[in-house]
């Protein structure tokens, strides 16, 4: 099980279960949970596809994956609207209500999808030698 699977499994559980331990903060927890899972897999992308680019700021990866990806898939658009919403769930504002479970079992299907998308991505480009052209 990779590191980003293991993250999504402990948001799992907390999606199931809550913690109280967490208290009412488990739904932020869970958003940082998968968003660092989508974080990671993203790093793992880069360091296959275009090493160093993992160390840029998140806005340019996800402008850069753009690139990196088919035109017409839709997985660059994909991410940046999980990781821009995951972001903002991950934030307390005052006058706004913590995410749902709905929303993060959403973003967490999401998540998990998308990170097998950028894994067999990754992989057909190097199985088939189209890798940086």
């Amino acid at each position: 099980m990779t590191e980003s699977e293991e993250l999504l499994a402990q948001a799992d559980q907390l999606l199931r279960h809550g913690s109280s331990d967490a208290g009412g903060w488990w739904p932020r927890t869970a958003a940082f949970l998968i968003r660092a899972a989508l974080e990671l897999e993203l790093r793992a992308f880069w360091d296959r596809a275009e090493p160093g680019t993992e160390g840029a700021p998140m806005r340019a990866q996800l402008l850069v994956l753009a690139t990196r990806t088919p035109p017409g898939a839709g997985t660059a658009r994909d991410v940046a609207a999980a990781w821009h919403a995951l972001s903002r769930a991950c934030h307390h504002h005052p006058y706004e209500l913590a995410p749902t479970a709905a929303e993060l079992r959403a973003w967490h299907a999401d998540v998990a999808g998308l990170s097998s998308a950028l894994r067999v991505r990754n992989t057909a480009e190097y199985v088939y030698g189209t890798a940086g052209s």
